[in-house]
């Protein structure tokens, strides 16, 4: 099982340096920059959702949101 995911990421990684060998800096800038902006959108909604969930399970926003249910 070793082998093959060791085979497998010699041939990721060979196809990853192959492409960017044919790519100018700029180019490798761009995708590195296209990379980063989806990474931090990422991250940025997972902790948002997990916030979200947090709050909707404490006990005192429950009571607030039925008070304001009632009004």
């Amino acid at each position: 099982m070793r082998e093959k995911v060791i085979s497998w990421f010699a041939y990721l990684w060979a196809g990853l340096t192959g492409v960017a060998s044919g790519l100018s800096m700029n180019e490798i800038g761009v995708l590195i920059s296209i990379f980063a902006t989806v990474f931090t959108a990422f991250i940025n909604w997972f902790y948002r959702h997990r916030t979200l969930k947090a709050l909707q399970n404490h006990p005192e926003v429950k009571k607030i949101y039925e008070q304001i249910e009632e009004d």
